[in-house]
């Protein structure tokens, strides 16, 4: 087992709630209401937030909004602002849009991948290859997602083999940080243990991150678990709002506040200003609830 000899000192909480939580609410929130959000995490000490996604608004309408959004936001110079990116067009708008940080997102599973991006795992990283001079010629950070890294909702439990070979071809890619979806919220501390010894006897510890949805309650184990391993960066999302569109069932991402206060209890520094993050979840989440209330009154 290669364990750390101590937990971090400090850990990075990547908010993804205004792509990753917003993507999957029915009812379509404002431009405005997003921006206001999305201002107040900013005000909250994180060190990345992940604003929204390029995709074509057929497949995700709530993000038609992307380059409004982007543009309209306050950024603050401290923080990494970043967009997810499924392809070239994507891309190209992202920089537009004056991104210096993108994501880029492909699966273990076949099945979920053709529901998820329309597309084979191979025809994913294919098209990856085809983005890589244009995101190198404009100096991006890239940071790749790797969903149904335990669990797929289609296929059930997933190789380890499998997740270590995406993982390279990522890696060649030169994404600098993977992050490790667990998309249905299905994994256990054993299994992400079980994942954790294989991957890093391969790689470093510091190019992962992870990814936990919390639809059983097994997320913050998870975390701590991994936190022995040496990994220190996790996705969440305030108020832990969200769950993936094209994986039935899912819950949210595990919440930022779970995760701050994991970290709390452990003596464990986020930078994060707690009074100023539930100020942003209170916002979003009284925006999310009077959006369903009005739908469900129609």
């Amino acid at each position: 087992m290669i364990k750390a000899q101590s937990n971090p000192n400090f850990v990075k909480i990547i908010e993804v709630g205004p792509r990753d939580g917003l993507q999957s609410q029915s009812q379509i929130i404002s431009s405005e209401d997003k921006i206001t959000y999305i201002n107040l995490l900013s005000d909250s000490g994180l060190q990345e937030i992940e604003v929204t996604s390029f995709v074509s608004p057929k497949w995700i309408p709530q993000l038609a909004d992307a380059q409004t959004v982007s543009k309209s936001i306050k950024k603050n110079p401290r923080i990494t602002y970043t967009a997810l990116v499924p392809n070239i067009i994507g891309l190209e708008n992202a920089v537009n849009s004056n991104y210096k940080s993108v994501a880029i997102f492909t699966s273990v599973s076949e099945t979920f991948s053709k529901n998820n991006i329309n597309c084979t795992i191979r025809d994913s990283i294919q098209k990856f290859h085809t983005m890589k001079p244009f995101w190198e010629s404009n100096h991006l950070r890239v940071r790749g997602y790797i969903s149904t890294v335990w669990h797929c909702p289609y296929e059930g439990s997933i190789n380890i083999e499998s997740v270590i070979n995406i993982i390279a071809k990522l890696l060649d890619l030169g994404i600098k940080e993977i992050s490790l979806g667990d998309t249905i919220g299905k994994a256990n501390p054993s299994e992400v243990c079980r994942l954790l010894d294989q991957i890093l006897t391969k790689w470093d510890s510091s190019l992962f991150a992870l990814h936990m949805h919390d639809t059983f309650g097994l997320a913050e184990n998870n975390i701590k678990v991994s936190m022995e391993y040496g990994i220190n960066t996790f996705d969440s999302s305030a108020g832990g709002i969200g769950g993936c569109p094209y994986a039935e069932g899912s819950s949210g991402n595990i919440s930022t506040e779970k995760v701050f206060t994991l970290c709390e209890s452990m003596g464990i520094k986020t930078g994060i200003q707690k009074d100023k993050l539930d100020e942003a979840t209170q916002f979003i989440q009284s925006i999310v609830e009077k959006e369903s209330f009005t739908h469900a009154q129609d």
